[in-house]
C-alpha cells in the first residue's frame, strides 16, 4: 500500500469544502432513491457538476431539480375534488 504524497489531492474532499455533495449524500437530503436521482443526472438533464467521472450537486442544482420536479396544482381538479367530497352521497330508494 503506498502512503499520500503532499501532491496527492482528495477531489472529494475538495468538493465537499466547496459547498458540493455526492449523489448519495444529496439524494438522502432530498428524500429520494439515489438510483432515481442518477436517472435524472444521466438521462433528463437535471443540474450538475462533473470533475473526471464522478458527478457533484451544489446546493443550488438540488433547489432547480426540486424546482423542476415540482407538479403546479390544477385548481379546477382540486374544485371538484373539494364539491365531491362535501356533496352527500345519495342512498338508492
Amino acid at each position: 500500500m503506498s502512503t499520500p504524497t503532499p501532491d496527492t489531492v482528495d477531489i472529494g474532499e475538495l468538493m465537499r469544502r466547496d459547498g458540493y455533495r455526492d449523489p448519495k449524500e444529496a439524494a438522502r437530503a432530498m428524500g429520494v432513491g439515489h438510483r432515481w436521482l442518477l436517472d435524472g443526472l444521466n438521462r433528463h438533464g437535471f443540474p450538475h457538476t462533473r470533475m473526471g467521472r464522478s458527478k457533484w450537486l451544489s446546493e443550488d442544482d438540488i433547489r432547480e431539480i426540486r424546482a423542476l420536479c415540482a407538479i403546479p396544482a390544477d385548481r379546477s381538479k382540486i374544485a371538484r375534488l373539494r364539491r365531491a367530497q362535501s356533496r352527500p352521497s345519495r342512498v338508492a330508494a
